[in-house]
């Protein structure tokens, strides 16, 4: 039985959790215990996200996948509150009925910025990050120690294709140029940690070479297990010394795979102080790949890959000029779309792209989202407006495409092209 109203300073109740499968209380719901303060609560980061998500409606089920940490850690976290008498649980998620007054009988409002600010203490409603981004955030920091491909969201044996997908859709949400200039407060440390980690996971993944290295030092951190007490006889000693000489073959493996990982990553910074980015960027990233828990290659990854990832951008940007001065529109389309890849918050490339793929009465779907992108980057450019408009004119969109032009026109009143287009409405 569980108590029917449990204080803050009560005992709780304790919770059989994880293998125990549904009978264990996974169908039951966690709230916050009547007259609790959550302010009041000593509580690290994580577990004020998991305390924000508690809201009498969701189920142990989800909140084991939503809670930002770990299954196991949530158990142990939720198990430690019910101990405290912090929370209480409903099974299949109704409010159980109590004597009491009609105020605390009515179920709890949705939670909103400010008492998930009080759940959460890092969350931070005056910055200028949404409160939901600000949660984003913590809950994806908390992953940040899981497997490359749990860090990605895609499957252990996920092909390029499915691999890079999942990179430019976090890189869109997590590349610290989306919030160029905005009050980020602690968050954009966290940011720059989440997108540091994300394009380790995908460089490293996306390569078939150092996928290969990294799995093989993930089997080869896989000591032998060490032989128990020897019973006497022969053959227990001849156990034991197979045993021994398995363990020794695998430390000579383990610190040759370190000595290839130091003379690859000296090798990498040496290209990478001679401007050689592309080259210092593939040296370090096998580094990594032989010796996968060295923080220092970690740590200069990062400024290698990114100065790696620009100069991959201008020369396909370089390549697209070419293709669009020889009349080869296609292929400067395709090619503009890939430096999108490595410099997705450049408000210029992003129009050409879309007034290339106007030209070719291609994708309109994707040219308004490349013209709605650079609007939002640089909003007081009059050229990326128009070009705005000139997609939604295609798509058969009047009024909207009236309403870029006449921003183009305010924000450059001598724009001719904008005036033009205007009459032709």
């Amino acid at each position: 039985m569980y108590p029917t109203d449990p204080q803050c300073t009560g005992s709780g109740e304790r919770m059989r959790l994880g293998r125990e499968g549904a009978t264990s209380g996974e169908d039951r719901t966690p709230r916050l215990a009547p007259g609790c303060d959550p302010s009041q609560l000593s509580l690290t980061p994580a577990e004020g996200y998991l305390l924000s998500r508690i809201d009498g409606r969701t189920p142990l089920s989800l909140l084991r996948q939503i809670g930002g940490m770990p299954p196991g850690e949530i158990d142990r976290c939720i198990e430690r509150l019910s101990k405290e008498g912090v929370l209480a649980f409903d099974a299949s998620g109704r409010e159980r009925p109590r004597a009491a007054s009609a105020a605390s009988a009515a179920p709890a409002a949705p939670p909103t910025a400010a008492t998930r600010a009080v759940a959460a203490p890092e969350i931070d409603p005056a910055l200028d990050l949404a409160v939901d981004v600000q949660e984003r955030v913590l809950e994806f920091e908390a992953r940040l120690a899981r497997p490359y491909h749990e860090i990605l969201g895609v499957a252990a044996d996920a092909d390029v294709r499915a691999i890079k997908q999942a990179y430019f859709g976090l890189s869109k949400q997590f590349h610290p140029d989306r919030y160029f200039r905005r009050n980020l407060g602690p968050f954009g440390p966290r940011i720059e940690r989440i997108f540091k980690k994300v394009l380790e996971a995908y460089e490293l993944l996306s390569d078939p070479a150092t996928r290969a290295e990294v799995q093989n030092a993930q089997a080869a951190s896989a000591a032998p297990e060490p032989a128990a007490a020897p019973s006497q006889g022969a053959a227990a000693a001849r156990r034991l010394r197979a045993r021994l000489g398995a363990l020794g073959k695998h430390h000579r493996a383990h610190d040759e795979r370190k000595r290839k990982a130091k003379s690859l990553f000296e090798s990498g910074m040496a290209a990478f102080h001679a401007e050689r980015w592309i080259e210092a960027a593939g040296s370090v990233r096998l580094a990594i790949a032989f010796d996968p828990e060295n923080e220092a290659f970690k740590g200069a990854f990062s400024d290698v890959q990114r100065r790696a990832h620009e100069e991959r951008a201008r020369v396909l940007m370089k390549e697209a000029d070419g293709a669009s001065s020889l009349g080869d529109w296609r292929e400067a389309a395709r090619l503009y779309e890939e430096a999108l890849h490595y410099r997705a918050f450049d408000a210029s490339l992003n129009e050409k792209t879309a007034r290339l793929l106007l030209k070719l009465s291609g994708d309109l779907r994707k040219a308004k989202e490349y013209a709605l992108a650079a609007c939002e980057l640089e909003p007081d450019t009059a050229a990326y407006r128009r070009t705005l408009g000139q997609v939604y004119r295609a798509a058969g969109l009047a009024a909207n495409a009236k309403r870029e032009f006449q921003n183009a026109l305010r924000l450059d009143p001598s724009d001719a092209e904008s005036k033009q287009e205007l009459k032709s409405l």
